[in-house]
């Protein structure tokens, strides 16, 4: 999945994408400050005949942290990286799905993302790369057929155009479970066999990896279609969607462990990390609490991560494989800041994600004690990836036979990043500051 020399791209630091930042961090605040004050479920509601648009507790959250998440891992490295002219309908896009309250919204959101297979097609007719087929295409494909019937049955019942709280427990059958199913892990990209995610790690195009870096549509349905009736649904359902998050998570962290790519291994540390997201989200509302924040934790570390490693790439050849790079040396400043997104991440104490662990085990020991277990082997597994990652790029002796030169951040580069550090923090100190707020 490269870019083609022929799709039109321009540098991040140009006016228009300095509006983009304006708006992602405006909106960001917005949304961040909404969510804050508001005290009810629901702030505000935009109907229409066939739309429905929701800023209730879950959107006004996901919306802050897809808005801030994007802008501090964009907004540091802006002079050195190129973004896709299609980035600005990714962003609307996204934020249509989030602010989505019934299918039709989601349905065409989610194809306003250019997911409609035979659009994708088309694209990579016009600019002569074809690399949008293969896995990734048949990936669309099926989620592309699965959501059309899943609009097919909610039509039959009369509850297609109706808000996603209001769609009755009786609705949900095995077959609408099934295509649930299907869509909720074909969207949310951490399924075993992605195989498309192996080619996001090459030269950082970031239209496209930004996806990973967020909270996906599969993730949203499921809260915003399953989560109301999870109690009612049958409870070998809700074992096989943890089972299968859990796995795919450790599917991921070994394929990440025996990769000598330092790049494509940061990328599996990332995608195993989402895996568990899930996991949290069907116990009980307390370890859900705790889904919330991992999904936080997620965005704005991963973004975070990848921002760094896109900064070293710029200056520095990381594609030996089997190496130890020893950047430290030249780069302490963002080896100090990878290792505390690292840590956020993994769940060390003081961190948001130790709140998030402690709330997500404990829910799960309650309810499936195996599968607590489980989630805590991928956790610790995600632990030791991690420690392999930083170890292979910025510890051992240099790779270089000669002194690169510091091209380590300024001090006014790391604000982003030592802001969202200092916040995460905060979380982990005194997280009733932020629990409270997290009502649906």
């Amino acid at each position: 999945m490269t870019t083609s020399q022929s799709v039109p791209v321009f540098k991040v630091n140009n006016r228009r994408q300095n509006t983009v930042f304006a708006v992602l961090i405006i909106l960001g605040l917005v949304f961040l400050s909404m969510f804050l004050s508001n005290n009810g479920t629901t702030s505000l509601i935009v109907s229409g005949s066939i739309l429905e648009f929701s800023f209730d507790k879950f959107s006004l959250f996901l919306g802050a942290i897809f808005c801030v998440s994007l802008f501090v891992g964009l907004f540091p490295i802006r002079n050195e990286n190129d973004i896709g002219e299609a980035f600005p309908l990714y962003i609307a896009g996204a934020i249509g799905i989030i602010l989505s309250n019934n299918l039709l919204t989601f349905f065409i959101f989610w194809s306003f993302q250019r997911s409609i297979p035979a659009f994708r097609f088309i694209r990579g007719m016009r600019y002569e790369n074809f690399s949008t087929g293969g896995t990734f295409l048949i990936q669309h494909f099926i989620t592309f057929l699965c959501l059309i019937a899943l609009i097919f049955l909610a039509a039959q019942s009369g509850v297609a155009s109706m808000s996603f709280s209001q769609i009755p427990a009786d609705f949900f059958t095995w077959p609408v479970l099934v295509l649930a199913f299907i869509i909720i892990y074909e969207s949310h990209g951490i399924f075993p066999f992605h195989s498309w995610v192996h080619d996001l790690v090459g030269n950082l195009s970031w239209y496209k990896i930004s996806s990973l870096f967020l909270s996906r549509a599969g993730v949203l349905l499921f809260v915003k279609f399953l989560l109301p009736t999870i109690d009612q649904d049958p409870d070998i359902f809700r074992i096989i969607l943890v089972s299968v998050s859990i796995l795919s998570s450790i599917y991921w962290t070994v394929r990440g462990i025996f990769e000598p790519n330092v790049s494509q291994t940061t990328t599996y540390f990332y995608v195993a990390q989402s895996s568990l997201i899930l996991t949290g989200l069907q116990a009980d509302m307390t370890a859900a609490r705790g889904a919330y924040l991992h999904m936080m934790v997620i965005s704005l570390s991963g973004t975070a991560l990848w921002s760094l490693v896109s900064y070293v790439q710029r200056y520095t050849s990381i594609k030996r494989l089997n190496q130890y790079y020893g950047l430290a040396q030249y780069y302490p400043k963002l080896a100090t800041l990878f290792c505390l997104f690292g840590f956020c991440m993994i769940g060390t104490p003081l961190g948001a994600a130790f709140v998030v662990e402690d709330l997500v085990i404990n829910g799960l020991l309650d309810q499936h004690p195996f599968l607590g277990l489980g989630h805590i082997l991928a956790t610790c597994l995600n632990g030791i990836l991690f420690f392999l990652v930083f170890s292979k790029l910025f510890l051992g002796q240099s790779a270089y036979p000669q002194k690169i030169k510091n091209y380590d951040m300024t001090l006014t580069q790391m604000l982003p990043y030592v802001t969202v550090l200092l916040f995460m923090f905060l979380i982990g100190v005194a997280p009733s500051l932020f629990l409270e707020n997290l009502k649906w």
